[in-house]
């Protein structure tokens, strides 16, 4: 796994790789590239393969650069028309698959890193409809945030495949550098300028079967997500370990051995560094079974004892007392419950 620095890899931001690549894509449309500067061009010729990583500071970099040759202040917020990312093709194939848009909304913030380790993508009630909001972490560049809210806005238009007005309000920030053409970019939405990049969707669309939606393709595409997100820096180091847990599971052995040694420290380095977070190995291992349990359970492709035997229980009657004490209730009554609905 290729990473730019050297710095304590719990302190620093990073960002994946293939931002710097989309710029390059989108910059073909102007007949320019960041080949000129001798820091990104190494990036941008890296072929694709195992996820790469650099620091905040080059992928800022990178979008000055990608503003001064392409002489458009607009840049980001039109990358959106010309060139899709991978990462975020897949998670957004997945999200689509989902039951309804609140589902989808569950899953985009859940695996939102996949498509930018720099933001966290924030959805809560607005007087509205449901906000989805775009919270820095660090401090990426402004074409970066406009990037994403461009994909973003982009992606719920077409999945409003009725035109029933699913985003409500697009909000975006630079308002005094031409606010007509940056509505014009965006005829379809209602465009207003706030001091946060942010999309409203419309409540009232929010448990309307989704025309995409796709129960046998689903789990298979989340599992995808899932082993994506387990290669992923974090900036939180509970996070990278549920992670690591994430990606064993199944495999019997989710000890914190294994799961240091990725991350270069010893497991008793671990253990302290994670009670001064305020947690545990045990408690985060427990944490990842249990919302692995529950998304099986709800998946209804794997019998219980099959799930059990997943989640490296020795035997079901342990994973029984395990989701217990979970929910109150026993895996069988919980599944019960579940086919009601």
């Amino acid at each position: 796994m290729l990473e730019h620095s050297s710095s304590d890899s719990f302190a620093r931001v990073r960002e994946s790789a293939f931002w710097l690549r989309a710029m390059e894509q989108a910059l073909k449309q102007y007949g320019v590239s960041l080949g000129e500067s001798q820091r990104l061009s190494p990036w941008i010729s890296l072929p694709v393969g195992q996820p790469q990583f650099v620091d905040q500071e080059l992928c800022s970099h990178g979008w000055s650069e990608a503003l001064r040759v392409s002489e458009d202040p607009h840049f980001a917020l039109r990358m959106h028309r010309v060139f899709v990312p991978t990462p975020f093709a897949t998670l957004a194939l997945a999200a689509a698959a989902s039951e309804n848009i609140d589902a989808t909304l569950s899953l985009l913030s859940r695996f939102f890193s996949i498509f930018s380790i720099q933001l966290k993508l924030v959805c809560e009630p607005d007087e509205d409809g449901v906000a989805l909001t775009l919270r820095p972490i660090g401090t990426p560049h402004q074409q970066h945030l406009e990037a994403v809210i461009g994909y973003l806005a982009r992606y719920f238009n077409r999945l409003d495949l009725d035109d029933q007005g699913l985003v409500r309000k697009l909000q975006l920030v630079r308002s005094e550098e031409d606010p007509d053409g940056q509505r014009r970019l965006f005829a379809r939405n209602n465009v207003v300028f706030g001091d946060s990049y942010a999309l409203v969707l419309d409540r009232r669309l929010m448990h309307k079967p989704l025309a995409t939606s796709s129960p046998f393709t689903l789990p298979k595409l989340v599992e995808i997500l899932e082993a994506m997100l387990a290669v992923l820096p974090s900036n939180d180091l509970s996070e990278q370990v549920k992670r690591r847990i994430h990606l064993l599971l199944g495999s019997g052995d989710i000890s914190a051995e294994r799961v240091a040694a990725p991350l270069n420290i010893s497991p008793r380095h671990l253990r302290r560094k994670l009670s001064q977070e305020g947690t545990s190995y045990e408690q985060l291992a427990d944490d990842v079974r249990r919302e692995a349990a529950i998304r099986m359970i709800s998946d209804g492709d794997l019998s219980l004892t099959s799930i059990a035997y997943e989640l490296g229980f020795l035997d079901p009657s342990s994973f029984t007392r395990a989701f217990r004490r979970w929910t109150n209730m026993s895996p069988t009554a919980y599944r019960r419950e579940l086919s009601k609905r």
